[in-house]
């Protein structure tokens, strides 16, 4: 099995602690976090692109998961898990639509007062262009990488608020809690 991601080990003791029982794996890639998830006792569900979800419907061990959605499913699925986990998907979306309807639908299958586990590349607030970390970081103003206070700012308006967070060598990772009411969302 390929490892999951260091905040996924790290926060999976916490999980259990939570009472987390469902867990939404939201660009599940090769499914390192959903299989040791489920390994872990939870159970899983995993979404990404339809490309990606064929691909992963073949893997031998899809059938230890809850289910295997496609991103567009997601908006109709309803989930109410417990927790989404977010592992470098975030930092990638390029558009700010595109991390909007991200974000539109973690909201949409998340339970309120459900956890979000967002892990992306980390930078500097101030990163010098043309830095020897030039592939973390992105000078013509669209982020690659993002610091805690910029991912509060990008996830507040859609009901989240920051648990706590650790930066390792070039990643954040930021544990949110989804508001019990759903307020009044401000558009991205």
């Amino acid at each position: 099995m390929i490892r999951p991601a260091s905040s996924v080990t790290r926060y999976a003791r916490y999980f259990r602690f939570a009472q987390v029982h469902s867990v939404l794996d939201y660009g599940a890639g090769l499914l390192r976090n959903a299989l040791y998830l489920t390994e872990e006792g939870f159970q899983v569900y995993a979404a990404d692109v339809p490309e990606r979800v064929k691909a992963l419907a073949a893997h031998p061990q899809a059938g230890q998961l809850a289910g295997l959605l496609t991103v567009g499913e997601l908006a109709q699925a309803k989930l109410a898990v417990d927790l989404v986990v977010c592992t470098f998907v975030f930092n990638i979306l390029a558009t700010r639509s595109r991390k909007k309807q991200y974000l539109d639908n973690v909201v949409a299958n998340l339970r309120p007062g459900g956890l979000f586990l967002i892990e992306v590349n980390s930078r500097e607030e101030e990163p010098a262009c043309g830095s020897v970390l030039q592939h973390y970081y992105s000078c013509d103003g669209g982020a690659k990488s993002y610091s805690h206070d910029e991912l509060d700012r990008q996830l507040a308006p859609f009901g989240f608020e920051r648990i706590c967070h650790y930066y390792s060598s070039h990643a954040l990772a930021a544990l949110y809690r989804l508001a019990e009411v759903k307020k009044v969302r401000q558009h991205f």
